[in-house]
């Protein structure tokens, strides 16, 4: 048996940069543990296989595989399948911008999509579900999670999920961050006890107003650090749109993955209704970058 298979560098313009993403287009007779055997063959942040959707009136059904589990939601297969999808032609996609159903374990996730000149250019999705706020580990914690000193952390951590929970962890600024090293037994005891995926650190640029630098430890993923992680990215914007005293639509540039070499950006949005969280988005670029065939894959 003989799988088709594309790679796609997700949350980039630009082909080896930003976050690798394995796409299996027609996966309807794998099951889950040929999918995860797979996943981890394929050794990648995720890899996606696309399904047919169960209501007919969406576009796929996707299910989503780390090396180590499938996860009910993921940002970078959601934008990266979007566009995949586009390029293979399975979306009737007019010029500019139109809306895809991806159907995952968190339920259906819109997705906006962008053409130009008959190629897709962008995707933005639309979380599926409302953020969930935790107490976070107390700072001292923390600092020995990433490997630093208790004052690079600053106060306000929180524990947040849009599907998948995550520590998001404010540090003093860009050095810190470059100089985390994480302790990946305590990394495993927060995915164990306080069911959180990962650690997103991050820290604002204080030359670009709007622009966070972030980078994501999933050592509770198999994920011992990812170029870009969307479904990390929609709890932070949660949590600092949270912070924020007037209703309106709040915007981040996000880049990670630049300490990885696998520079990535992520286009972060937040509106904020009557003191509530409203709608959180989530978008940005992909490149494919090759396709292949997996002879064996159960």
């Amino acid at each position: 048996m003989k799988l088709r298979y594309l790679i796609a560098d997700v949350f980039t313009e630009r082909a080896f940069a930003g976050n690798p993403l394995a796409v299996f287009p027609d996966s309807a007779g794998l099951d889950d543990a040929a999918m995860q055997r797979i996943a981890a063959e394929m050794n990648l942040s995720e890899t996606l296989f696309v399904q047919p959707p169960q209501d007919p009136a969406n576009t796929a059904r996707v299910r989503i595989f780390t090396p180590a589990r499938e996860l009910p939601f993921a940002g970078h297969p959601t934008v990266g399948g979007a566009i995949v999808l586009a390029h293979l032609g399975r979306v009737s996609a007019p010029e500019g911008d139109s809306v895809l159903v991806l159907e995952e374990g968190v339920g259906p996730v819109q997705v906006r999509l962008t053409m130009r000149k008959g190629k897709p250019v962008f995707a933005q999705l639309t979380t599926a579900q409302p953020p969930q706020f935790s107490p976070a580990p107390p700072d001292t914690r923390i600092a020995a999670m990433l490997g630093l000193s208790t004052p690079c952390v600053r106060p306000g951590s929180a524990i947040v999920s849009c599907g998948n929970a995550f520590l998001c962890v404010e540090l003093d600024s860009r050095a810190s961050l470059a100089a985390c090293r994480p302790d990946s037994t305590l990394m495993t005891e927060l995915n164990h006890y306080e069911h959180a995926h990962g650690v997103y650190a991050y820290c604002a640029d204080p030359r670009a107003p709007g622009r966070l630098h972030a980078r994501m430890f999933g050592a509770g993923l198999g994920i011992p650090e990812d170029p870009a992680t969307g479904s990390a990215a929609a709890p932070l914007g949660a949590l600092l749109a949270s912070r924020e005293a007037a209703d309106g639509t709040y915007r981040w540039e996000i880049v990670q993955g630049a300490d990885m070499g696998r520079p990535s950006q992520l286009w972060l949005e937040v509106e904020r209704v009557d003191g509530n969280i409203g709608a959180i988005r989530v978008g940005g670029s992909a490149v494919i970058v090759a396709e292949g065939r997996m002879l064996s894959p159960a």
